[in-house]
């Protein structure tokens, strides 16, 4: 059962994204700040991390990315960043390019609210590339 790591300061997203996976058949763990998700890789070894933007601050996200992949074996595990950035405060990101994906350390950015139908398809379809 692929093991998901959800990391987000709002509960309520947290828990239905956990209800939601949990419901598909996914192994998920939560964390509410970076400092418990790095926790958490290190104990709980995702397959695929879910990770806010803006959370203690306005880069925990990306500093949090950063950390990630520098943990033991996690270069190569799927992350998805979620924001709703663009409405908060006017900037938008993407990692379309490799340039973008290599700085932010993250896979793909996902614009919140991500439909729960939607959010399932990218994890099937990162998790299925994974060898």
């Amino acid at each position: 059962m692929p093991r998901i790591l959800i990391v987000d300061d709002d509960e309520d997203l947290l828990l239905s994204q956990r209800l939601f996976l949990e419901s598909r058949g996914y192994q998920v763990v939560t964390t509410p700040n970076a400092d418990d998700a790095i926790r958490s890789i290190q104990t709980d070894k995702p397959d695929l991390v879910l990770a806010d933007l803006m959370m203690e601050h306005f880069d925990s996200g990306f500093v949090f990315c950063k950390r990630a992949r520098e943990q033991e074996g996690m270069a190569n595990v799927p992350i998805l960043m979620q924001t709703a950035a663009s409405r908060k405060v006017g900037f938008s990101f993407d990692a379309k390019s490799d340039a973008d994906k290599e700085w932010m350390k993250v896979d793909e950015v996902l614009t919140k609210p991500v439909p729960l139908e939607h959010l399932h398809g990218k994890i099937k379809q990162y998790l299925s590339k994974k060898p």
